[in-house]
């Protein structure tokens, strides 16, 4: 049985807002940036808003999570928005890796990548578990 845990990815997503915040206002202190740029309050507002809907993107799989738990066979439904929530959470985090690709923010861009590897390493195990389950249960007309 494999097992699924999504906290490491909850704390790595935790980890990259918390530097996200850190990096830019540390810039910001340092006077990184033009005094004639943006304010800062985009992409900490961006990094924000990025991270509720990823939080909220992984309570929409919480049922597969159950499922997978307890040896339950998954509904059409679950699985159905499960495959929709992994294939906006991963843009979102590709997004946000590309984002950060700027001279000064690198180590950001780099702790997303983490992130985004994070996130796609138990999105496998999950839907590999739920294959694995798929081709385990017997079909009508076989015996």
């Amino acid at each position: 049985m494999i097992t699924i845990n999504p906290a490491l990815y909850i704390t790595t997503l935790i980890f990259s807002t918390v530097m996200s915040y850190y990096i830019v206002i540390s810039n910001y202190a340092d006077n990184i940036y033009p005094i004639n740029a943006d304010s800062i309050g985009i992409p900490l507002f961006k990094t924000t808003g990025v991270t509720v809907i990823l939080l909220l993107l992984s309570l929409i799989q919480y049922p597969i999570y159950k499922h997978l738990k307890h040896g339950k066979p998954s509904n059409i439904i679950a699985i159905t928005s499960a495959l929709a929530a992994t294939t906006f959470s991963s843009a979102l985090l590709f997004l946000s890796t590309a984002y950060w690709l700027a001279p000064n923010h690198f180590t950001l861009s780099a702790v997303y990548f983490i992130t985004l590897s994070t996130y796609l390493t138990q999105q496998f195990k999950i839907y590999k578990s739920l294959v694995s389950r798929i081709n385990q249960t017997p079909r009508a007309g076989n015996y």
